[in-house]
């Protein structure tokens, strides 16, 4: 019947798929949309002032270096929770410590952990002159590696 309404039976078949994580040339995907401006502004400011950040720390910086009038804060502040969010569970280039039993965390640098997960001594002075106490050990086998390559 096919042959009759002049179509081949290899013009129905799908086109074979690429294979998962590579595009059709057989190459890694490259990032797609606009990119948010906060997660390089949390990175630069905490190589800036080399040393742990509270959220609210980093939301004043951006505040005011950004000139975002009071009204558009709430807006600013999950942005930057958001892109916070994406370096920490995504690419892992930030992380949270914090003191055992207590709710405030600061934000470090993944670069300023030990390999045993103890914040180096020049980064834990500051965590306990600004928190009172001693940071926990963060579980590096927790921190992602980025799927992207880097720019």
């Amino acid at each position: 019947m096919l042959s009759k309404l002049g179509v081949s039976s290899k013009t129905l078949t799908s086109p074979s798929k690429p294979s998962a994580g590579l595009t059709a040339k057989g190459l890694p995907p490259k990032k797609r949309g606009p990119k948010s401006i906060w997660g390089a502004f949390i990175q630069k400011r905490l190589r800036a002032r080399n040393r742990p950040m509270s959220y609210d720390e980093l939301i004043a910086d951006a505040m005011s270096i950004h000139k975002i009038p009071e009204a558009r804060k709430e807006s600013a502040k999950a942005s930057i929770l958001n892109s916070a969010f994406r370096l920490r569970t995504v690419h892992g280039k930030i992380t949270t410590v914090g003191r055992a039993g207590k709710k405030d965390k600061m934000v470090v640098l993944t670069k300023w952990l030990e390999p045993n997960g103890a914040l180096k001594s020049e980064h834990a002075k500051v965590f306990k002159s600004v928190m009172g106490g001693k940071a926990q050990r963060v579980d590096m086998a927790a921190i992602p590696v980025s799927p992207y390559p880097e720019d």
